[in-house]
């Protein structure tokens, strides 16, 4: 029988739930649910077909080989597969619905992931069949500088030292990436290297221990994927596009509505006070479409707001409000000060 690798970790739980995002799926096969009976030694499965094309040779002959590598390991009966994960807390699935843990199987050509589940009621375990070559580089579970059992095998130090050049590539000042489902911007100052959260929360990075955050590389708390661009450019809002660059003499304009516009010398994130960003939240949350050099200059074209609230805030930012409120909403440093209604 064909020896198979068999990863004792995981680093991305979708692959391991019936999933109707076709990016995420690209590549399953199909998935084996399974139940080892009333008394835990019995098994009984039913197979799911995702992909007719895929579900031939050389694939049937080697799952019927992981199955088998299976039965005389983890799946042996229902006590032993609870024992082998008990207390295991990097195997564990976030799952609200069941107590749920992940590993994975994998061969030169396909990966098994393996989800078992330990609560009495439910089902035993789950298997999603997974053809590697249709599986782009940051959905696949594999890990460097980790053995079969996810340990690190050489010291973090180490791995930073060699990452460190990798790391310095892949994230760029400005760029947005994604931790446990949240979208960060990555920031480099004169004085610190950061990923900033939509709501503010900052953390700041060694810069000699980049590596440690490469996706492959960090464990999954601690692991920052690169958000497409394609994905950036059709969710970008103009709050997004300030916690990445800094605008200057910039006009905001509606999609669809003609408003009076006012210069913007200045804007970044910075320039809010967090009762400015409360108070200009839908205005910051706008979809910036398009960025071009119009009439005025440079203009932003915003949709999903009110045209109104774009032309009080672009006034406001210009000076024209009265002075309690820009001390309110927006920090000092600023040539648009002269213009305040007193």
């Amino acid at each position: 029988m064909k020896m198979f690798r068999f990863n004792f970790y995981y680093t991305r739980k979708e692959n391991f739930f019936n999933n109707n995002n076709a990016e995420q799926t690209k590549g399953l096969i199909g998935y084996l649910r399974g139940d080892l009976g009333k008394n835990g030694n019995e098994f009984y499965t039913s197979w799911f077909n995702k992909n007719e094309k895929l579900n031939k040779e050389p694939f049937k002959t080697e799952f019927d080989d992981v199955m088998k590598f299976l039965r005389e390991r983890l799946l042996t009966d229902r006590a032993y597969m609870r024992s082998f994960v008990y207390g295991n807390d990097q195997l564990k699935l976030d799952a609200s619905e069941s107590n749920s843990h992940g590993m994975f199987v994998e061969s030169e050509n396909y990966e098994y992931d393996i989800r078992t589940i330990s609560d009495n009621g439910n089902y035993d375990f789950y298997i999603y069949c997974y053809a590697k070559r249709f599986q782009k580089p940051q959905y696949l579970n594999a890990k460097r500088f980790r053995d079969e059992y996810g340990k690190l095998t050489e010291k973090v130090a180490e791995i930073a030292r060699k990452t460190l050049p990798e790391a310095l590539n892949y994230y760029t000042d400005g760029d947005r990436y994604e931790n446990n489902r949240e979208i960060y911007t990555f920031k480099v100052t004169d004085e610190n290297m950061l990923f900033e959260g939509t709501d503010g929360t900052k953390l700041f990075v060694a810069p000699e221990m980049l590596g440690t955050y490469l996706p492959d590389i960090a464990s999954l708390d601690n692991s920052f994927t690169k958000v497409p661009l394609e994905q950036t450019l059709s969710n970008i809002t103009l709050g997004d596009l300030l916690k990445g660059v800094s605008l200057s003499s910039v006009h905001l304009v509606h999609n669809e509505v003609e408003h009076d516009l006012a210069t913007i010398e200045d804007l970044s994130y910075d320039t809010l006070t967090d009762k400015g960003r409360a108070e200009w939240a839908d205005v910051l949350g706008a979809r910036v479409e398009q960025i071009y050099e119009g009439s005025y200059g440079v203009q932003i074209q915003c949709g999903n707001v009110e045209y109104e609230r774009l032309e009080e805030f672009s006034k406001a930012l210009a000076g024209y409000c009265p002075a309690e409120e820009w001390n309110k909403w927006f920090n000092e440093n600023t040539e648009n000060e002269q213009n305040l209604n007193m």
